[in-house]
């Protein structure tokens, strides 16, 4: 059996629970379940379900994410991934040259089975089954977590540390 992924192709769903408009796409579902309960000495199961429309607007809007203390392990982390993807940019190690890449993002590197097609399994990219934001396209913004007053409180680099803090702050 072959496995076959698709790379930048479009797919629709055919089916009368999915509706393609211009603006939206728009999905009924059918949550299915049980409810059990004890009468009289007896366990009851009693199926039951739920019916839910899901509408997704096709458009991506802009995304903008504030961080709060932006200059924190995980705020520089992530602000310096995307923009090493955005830029394109790659650096040497002692192994060759290497090139920023999302592959540690669920969304970015991974893909889904849509199901079985003539040749195999077909498989779409995760961040192709919706529209959605790329991270390339996110705009940043934050602030420090403690402001100015945190920078007299940990006394970083000494009394010179202290006063490059007010001049840039």
């Amino acid at each position: 059996m072959e496995l076959e992924f698709t790379k930048k192709k479009p797919f629709v769903v055919e089916s009368p629970d999915v509706a393609y408009g211009k603006d939206f796409i728009e999905a009924q579902y059918t949550y299915s379940t049980a409810h059990v309960c004890r009468e009289g000495g007896v366990t009851k199961v009693r199926p039951c379900s739920t019916r839910f429309t899901f509408r997704t607007a096709r458009h991506v809007p802009r995304l903008g994410l504030m961080l709060v203390g932006w200059g924190g392990n995980n705020g520089t982390t992530v602000t310096a991934a995307v923009l090493a993807n955005r830029l394109g940019l790659s650096w040497m190690t002692k192994t060759g040259r290497k090139k920023a890449n999302y592959y540690g993002s669920l969304l970015q590197a991974s893909t889904v089975c849509l199901g079985a097609g003539p040749t195999g399994d077909v498989y779409v990219p995760f961040r192709d089954l919706l529209p959605m934001v790329h991270p390339n396209d996110i705009v940043f913004d934050g602030r420090r977590g403690a402001g100015l007053g945190g920078v007299h409180r940990r006394q970083p680099g000494g009394a010179g540390g202290q006063r490059a803090a007010w001049l840039q702050g």
